[in-house]
């Protein structure tokens, strides 16, 4: 009993890759699979070089860190881009998990502190700046901002933002 071959083949959509060879460090004998992986999430996500601020490795003065004033603008829904809201706060921490990267703000707005968590690779949000980087701060997580609010506004870019919110709101 003969088959016909070219029957019982099944034909199979094979996608094509979007890098031309998984992008391996030259050190790397055996790449881990789930680290190439990660890897090419990053550089897909990383459309405005908000990688460099991430960086574990970056100089201090090149990249995010506890105590600086961080601007940051997110779209509401996907969408409309139209509908974007902005935050600006102290970065009180950083949790760097590669393309799980997160990042807290704390702010106090009309005497009540808020804290918004933003993820740093996400595609809602659309900008990352950094105001003032934060000067006398020697801890990795600055929660003990939370017990102590005066500490906060002793950074004179949030100082100017409360002054200029303030003269926009008498004109």
């Amino acid at each position: 009993m003969s088959r016909n071959v070219a029957s019982s083949q099944q034909h199979f959509i094979v996608p094509q890759p979007q890098f031309d060879q998984p992008l391996t460090k030259p050190e790397e004998k055996r790449p881990n699979v789930m680290k190439v992986i990660e890897r090419e999430a990053i550089m897909r996500a990383d459309i405005d070089g908000r990688s460099k601020l991430f960086a574990r490795r970056a100089a201090p003065k090149a990249r995010l860190c506890a105590g600086d004033v961080v601007f940051v603008e997110t779209q509401n829904n996907m969408s409309d881009s139209s509908s974007v809201t902005s935050f600006t706060g102290v970065c009180i921490a950083i949790y760097r998990r590669g393309i799980d990267t997160s990042f807290i703000l704390r702010n106090v707005i009309q005497k009540t502190g808020v804290e918004m968590r933003f993820m740093a690779y996400s595609p809602l949000v659309k900008r990352i700046e950094v105001l003032q980087k934060g000067e006398g701060f020697r801890r990795a997580k600055l929660f003990y901002l939370r017990e102590n609010p005066g500490k906060t506004f002793q950074l004179k870019a949030l100082k100017k933002m409360a002054q200029s919110a303030a003269t926009a709101k008498k004109h």
